[in-house]
C-alpha cells in the first residue's frame, strides 16, 4: 500500500500512458466482484427489456438529469437545468473522442464558458489551519499535452485484455486518466465523470449489440454520497511509472464497482418502477416539451 506522506509533491514528467496501463494488475477478488456486478447489470437490462421504449428512454433521459445534477454537486458546482441539457445536446451525440469533443464537454459543464486546455499549472489541495496541504501536482502545461494524445489514444483502443474489454473497468480507468491528468483549471471532475459515461455506453453497445446515444447507467448520485472516499481513492494513486499503485489503482476499481452495486441494488430491488416514474418524468418535461419530444425521437431510433 501506498504511503501518502510527501507523494505526488511535484507535476509528473512525462511518461507514455500505455506502460502505466499495462502495469495495472487486476487482483482476483475484484475480478470477482466484477463477475458479480456483471450478473447485476444483465438482471436490470433484463428487466428494463419488459418495458417498451419509450418507457426505458424516459427513464434513462431522466437519469441523465439527475446525474448531471449529482456530478455538479460533488464540486459544489452549479447545477446545470433540464433546458440547458437540451439546449447544448448534450446526448452522446458521438461517443467518439478527440480534443475538440473533451473541451465541448468541459463548455458544457462550465456553463458555456469558452473552454480550452490549460496554459498554467494546476495542483490539487485543501486549506488547514496549518496552510495548504497539497495532494498532488497535476503535469506542467508540455507534460500534459502530451499526456492527452496518449488519452485519447486509450479511449480508442481496442485491445482484448478485461482491462480494456470490461466496460466497468475501461471506464473508470478513463476516468482515473483524466484526472490526474487535469487539463483544465477548473471543472475535470465533471467533464471525467461524462467521459465516462460515454465510453460505459459505447462498451455497453459493443458488447450487446445496441445502439445507445445515453448511458443505461449513472453513478454520480453514489459518488456523491461518497465524495470523501471517492477523492481518497483519486488522491492515493502515484501517477509516475517509479512507484507502485497497484493496489490503489485496484482500489479505486473496486470503488466505482461499489457505485455501480448501489445504483443496480436500487433497480433491482424494485425501488424502482417504471411505471411510476415515467408519468413524472412527462410532467417534468411538459414545460418544454418539443425539445424533450425531439430528444426522445432521436434516441429511440437509436434503440431500433
Amino acid at each position: 500500500m501506498v504511503s501518502q506522506e510527501k507523494m505526488n509533491q511535484a507535476p509528473p514528467k512525462y511518461f507514455p500512458l500505455e506502460e502505466f496501463v499495462k502495469r495495472i494488475r487486476l487482483d482476483v477478488s475484484l475480478l470477482e466482484h466484477m463477475e458479480e456486478t456483471n450478473k447485476e447489470f444483465d438482471l436490470y437490462l433484463k428487466r428494463l427489456s419488459q418495458y417498451d421504449n419509450y418507457s426505458v428512454i424516459y427513464y434513462w433521459i431522466a437519469a441523465l438529469f439527475e446525474e448531471f445534477k449529482s456530478s455538479q454537486k460533488i464540486e459544489s458546482s452549479h447545477i446545470i437545468s433540464p433546458t440547458t441539457i437540451e439546449s447544448k445536446n448534450i446526448f452522446f451525440d458521438s461517443l467518439s473522442m478527440s480534443h475538440k469533443r473533451i473541451k465541448e464537454l468541459h463548455q458544457f459543464v462550465m456553463g458555456g464558458e469558452y473552454s480550452d486546455y490549460r496554459e498554467v499549472p494546476v495542483r490539487v489541495s485543501r486549506m488547514t489551519l496549518h496552510g495548504e496541504d497539497i495532494f498532488w501536482w497535476a503535469p506542467n502545461v508540455e507534460d500534459m499535452k502530451l499526456f492527452m494524445k496518449d488519452f485519447i489514444d486509450i479511449y480508442r483502443s481496442k485491445s482484448l485484455s478485461v482491462l480494456n474489454t470490461n466496460p466497468f473497468f475501461k471506464s473508470a480507468l478513463l476516468h482515473l486518466i483524466f484526472v490526474r491528468i487535469h487539463p483544465f483549471v477548473d471543472g475535470n471532475g465533471r467533464t471525467a465523470r461524462i467521459i465516462q459515461s460515454m465510453k460505459f455506453t459505447d462498451s455497453i453497445n459493443q458488447i450487446y449489440g445496441m445502439r445507445l446515444k445515453i448511458s443505461p447507467l449513472n453513478i454520480s448520485q453514489s459518488i456523491f454520497i461518497n465524495r470523501l472516499t471517492y477523492a481518497n481513492r483519486i488522491n492515493a494513486i502515484y501517477f509516475d511509472l517509479e512507484h507502485d499503485s497497484n493496489y490503489e489503482i485496484n482500489q479505486w476499481f473496486n470503488f466505482i464497482l461499489d457505485m455501480v452495486d448501489e445504483q443496480l441494488f436500487y433497480f433491482n430491488s424494485n425501488s424502482y418502477r417504471l411505471e411510476d416514474i415515467v408519468p413524472n418524468i412527462s410532467k417534468m418535461a411538459s414545460s418544454n416539451q418539443s425539445e424533450v419530444s425531439e430528444a426522445i425521437l432521436k434516441m429511440h431510433l437509436h434503440l431500433k
